[in-house]
């Protein structure tokens, strides 16, 4: 364990760390002082190899154009199929793409009253006007906007979900001040509060949780891409057919066993991406559900494949963005800095859809196992 000595603000390090010269200490100076907000007690820099899948065609509402894009990563073939997943794109000529919702970001403080009467009154007041309370959040900062305030009432208990568009942050600490000052206004205005906790379950943040498919949490993003037979079987050695008929077993197994996804390795994907570009890990929880929708043409033998991500969280400032590999990742695919929030949403939900269309090729091939298996004996 690191133990900081506050007289002199240095701190003494356990072996191995001790004599400096570990790998994790290595050119750890350029993240030193850009890391203060990001890290205590800070010993070094943890490696993760990044890999580059791509190029892909993207014709989205924001990214336009021809991308890589930066995945760090241990698991091997992660990068690979992805990248012949955007092979599979470019030549069916590329893939749509756009953010169809800004779910915004939420917090949920929970307020308890003296009897249900008081709840319910509580609950009907918030519900009919809450406009007065944003000016109080959005005094707190230059770029957040309240979205929605709604109140849910459980017995003498009444939980008030805050959203607030975060901008190009993914704002959870914004939107964490903004609600402690609404609260404290809050507390003016219905003295008959009995006592209040700033979480009361209902944000959706770091879970997986149905109200954050069905009512949105970060960026809500759809692709959609037109694959013809030939390069399907080209590309990935597998019948386009195939693809709806393992969806359909994939999915009602799927239901059986309680799954929310209909789409298998979106939680390979992202993870790399938003650890290669300075976002939270932590919040993969919330952004892991992601649904695939597929329609057959026999006659034209083309397959349209379209994703739903209902819930990508993601920032291209704050956090960790700015910190020196992560912002060179997020340059890597000219998403860095304001205004490109939605581009780097967009991007995740290409990168997910490749490595889908790949790995579907491959279990429809035969392939999936062995694929693994060769890379292990390298």
């Amino acid at each position: 364990m690191l133990m900081t000595e506050s007289t002199t603000r240095k701190t003494a390090y356990p072996s191995p760390l001790a004599d400096g010269n570990s790998v994790l200490q290595r050119e750890s100076e350029l993240y030193r002082e850009l890391a203060n907000a990001n890290i205590e007690n800070y010993a070094g820099t943890a490696r993760v190899p990044v890999g580059i899948a791509g190029p892909v065609t993207v014709r989205g509402d924001e990214a336009k154009g021809e991308f890589y894009v930066p995945m760090a990563t241990t698991e091997g073939t992660l990068v690979a199929s992805t990248s012949r997943g955007m092979k599979v794109i470019n030549e069916s000529g590329g893939v749509r793409a756009r953010v169809i919702r800004n779910g915004g970001i939420q917090r949920a403080p929970v307020f308890e009253f003296h009897n249900i009467d008081d709840a319910a009154e509580f609950t009907r007041a918030m519900t009919e006007d809450w406009s007065w309370l944003a000016p109080v959040m959005e005094s707190t900062t230059s770029h957040g906007k309240v979205m929605d305030i709604s109140c849910w009432q459980l017995g003498s208990l009444v939980c008030m979900r805050v959203t607030m568009d975060a901008g190009d942050a993914s704002g959870q600490n914004m939107v964490s001040i903004a609600t402690a000052k609404a609260v404290t206004s809050v507390l003016q205005r219905h003295p008959e509060v009995k006592r209040h906790l700033m979480a009361g379950g209902m944000s959706g943040e770091k879970v997986g949780s149905n109200i954050n498919a069905l009512l949105g949490r970060g960026k809500s993003v759809v692709v959609s891409v037109d694959i013809p037979g030939a390069i399907m079987r080209k590309v990935t050695r597998s019948n386009i057919e195939d693809i709806p008929r393992l969806h359909r077993s994939y999915t009602d197994f799927a239901m059986l066993a309680g799954n929310h996804n209909s789409h298998h390795s979106h939680n390979n994907v992202l993870p790399a991406i938003y650890i290669a570009t300075g976002q939270d890990p932590a919040t993969l929880c919330e952004s892991s559900y992601a649904q695939n929708s597929f329609d057959l043409d026999r006659e034209k033998d083309v397959l349209r494949w379209q994703v739903h991500l209902p819930n990508v969280n993601v920032g291209t400032v704050g956090g960790g963005t700015g910190l020196p590999t992560q912002r060179e990742c997020l340059e890597l695919m000219d998403c860095y800095g304001a205004g490109n929030v939605n581009k780097l949403a967009e991007l995740c939900a290409v990168a997910s859809l490749a490595n889908e269309i790949s790995f579907w090729g491959s279990v429809c091939a035969q392939e999936w196992i062995d694929a693994h298996a060769n890379l292990r004996q390298k």
